[in-house]
């Protein structure tokens, strides 16, 4: 169910990026106003272009969400902690633990915007650290900075 919505959300949010576009396009004179003028088929084109988008939207959330695991040896006790303060410094607050996992939202409600409320980062404790899941472009920054972080010396 949290794919379609994804898919749905990608769907919405490229669709308007795109009109957003055609209509400044219109505006400043680049591009004609009808669609018959922007577009070679008229009204076909923008069927075209609904079926591009929905490929789109269908296949970005299997790419750009997922899981990852980082190395953090250490009791949980211990390196609670400095995960928090990790996740602080580059713009998380935890939003929700229940017994050791935990999960992060953007602290600005911006960005969170920007990325369509899809900006949750979850920790589940594992046997070597913990196994992360939400945008792959933030799991692997993370990662590598949870691993050089508690990186026994």
């Amino acid at each position: 169910m949290k794919y379609l919505v994804r898919s749905i959300k990608y769907f919405a949010y490229l669709a308007i990026f795109l009109c957003i576009v055609l209509v400044l396009l219109s505006v400043f004179g680049v591009i004609g106003s009808s669609v018959n003028d922007i577009f070679r088929e008229g009204t076909t084109s923008l069927l075209k272009i609904a079926g591009i988008l929905a490929v789109f939207a269908i296949i970005y959330p299997r790419l750009g969400f997922g899981t990852r695991k980082a190395f953090v040896p250490g009791a949980y006790g211990e390196i609670r902690l400095g995960v928090v303060d990790l996740m602080h410094e580059r713009g998380y607050v935890l939003e929700s633990e229940e017994g050791e996992s935990m999960t992060f939202r953007l602290q600005s409600p911006v960005m969170r915007l920007f990325r369509m409320l899809e900006d949750r980062i979850t920790f589940t404790r594992c046997g070597t650290g913990f196994e992360l899941e939400g945008p792959v472009k933030d799991l692997v920054r993370i990662a590598s900075a949870l691993e050089s972080r508690f990186r026994p010396e």
